[in-house]
């Protein structure tokens, strides 16, 4: 086989947990891509994406005829792609995100442009031809005690709000004076909601590409709770006051809703927080995590732009509904001395009222 040699391709955010000296040798594709395998690509002609974000987070344009180095992936994103790996040996892909995750894209929002063309160009490989995966460069298990009390935020869907949510519980409780730390869990490669989470005074700030993994769509339920797991151990080690995660998409989704499921990652959460974009949104969600028993002891979101809908929405779930300002206010800190309010149906609860 072929040798190609690396030519000042760019580095993207999918790929940082590797060590960049490795990424030296590059091999045909031998066999049907694995997810977290790192590939030289080059940019054939663009399409949804026209940037990239680099491994340190810089944005940059990309043009035809750039060389890239990205991972294989899944990615879920009912506002964007559906997209997969390829099952196959294969002489082109799709760029799945602006984070480097690249595959196969399936479907789509209708409101997508087709995503950008790559050229498959090859495999990093070690010195001895084995193909170069993230998993292998994951964070490992770090010794650490419970410390720190962990808020959960969920949501109804994709763009529900949940991001900015949890950047303004991070400058709420930072800026109250306590020692704040954050994960995304889920997701697809990208790092402008790191670098967000960093600026409201999280620190430190983790997702799952530090845990060896492109994206988490498609994981098998051990391999999930081992990543939520190590990114905790992480966490816990910087002895924080409160630990503040981000679940993404919305909790009928997959990987949302195998973890939810999971006793190890319900005992390890203390409060949780659910964003909607809507008042009906919100009343379902909120009445599926009560009759799971969950810690609910606030809601957010997109719904918060409207007084009128947070009115609506209150009348109803009988919890706070937190615009911005009432999340920067004490009253965050309130609701987390909140007792829990357990597993009635809100049906029973508008009857009530």
């Amino acid at each position: 086989m072929q040798e190609r040699k690396r030519n000042q391709a760019k580095v993207t955010f999918a790929a940082r947990s590797v060590v960049a000296n490795d990424l030296t040798r590059v091999l045909p594709l031998a066999d049907a891509p694995a997810i977290g395998d790192v590939v030289l690509v080059e940019v054939l002609s663009l399409g949804k994406h026209s940037t990239i974000e680099t491994h340190d987070g810089i944005t940059l344009n990309i043009f035809p005829g750039v060389q890239l180095i990205t991972v294989f992936g899944n990615r879920y994103a009912t506002d964007q792609y559906e997209g997969y790996v390829p099952q196959q040996v294969v002489e082109e892909c799709d760029l799945l995100s602006v984070g480097g995750v690249c595959g196969e894209v399936v479907s789509a929002h209708d409101t997508m442009a087709v995503p950008t063309r790559l050229r498959v160009l090859g495999r990093f490989v070690d010195d001895l031809d084995r193909t170069i995966n993230v998993r292998n460069f994951g964070l490992r298990p770090q010794a650490s005690l419970p410390h720190g009390e962990v808020i959960l935020v969920v949501g109804s869907s994709m763009n529900a709000g949940k991001t900015t949510t949890v950047g303004t519980l991070c400058r709420s409780l930072s800026q109250t004076g306590f020692q704040v730390a954050a994960a995304k869990v889920t997701g697809t490669a990208a790092g402008k909601d790191l670098r967000y989470f960093e600026s409201c005074g999280a620190s430190p700030v983790l997702d799952f590409t530090l845990g060896g993994y492109p994206s988490t769509y498609m994981l098998d339920e051990q391999d999930l709770l081992d990543l939520y797991m190590r990114l905790l151990s992480h966490l816990r080690a910087s002895q924080p006051d409160y630990i503040v995660l981000e679940v993404a998409d919305g909790i009928l989704q997959r990987e949302t809703a195998m973890l939810l499921a999971m006793p190890e990652f319900r005992a390890t959460i203390d409060h949780v927080v659910f964003a909607a974009s809507d008042s009906l949104g919100m009343a379902y969600g909120v009445q599926m995590l009560r009759e799971a028993g969950w810690p609910l002891r606030a809601t957010g979101g997109l719904i918060t732009r409207s007084p009128l809908a947070v009115r609506e929405a209150e009348a109803v779930i009988q919890l706070p509904c937190l615009s911005l300002k009432r999340m920067m206010s004490a009253e965050l800190i309130a609701c987390f001395s909140a007792p829990d309010v357990a597993g009635e149906p809100l049906l029973a609860l508008q009857r009530a009222a």
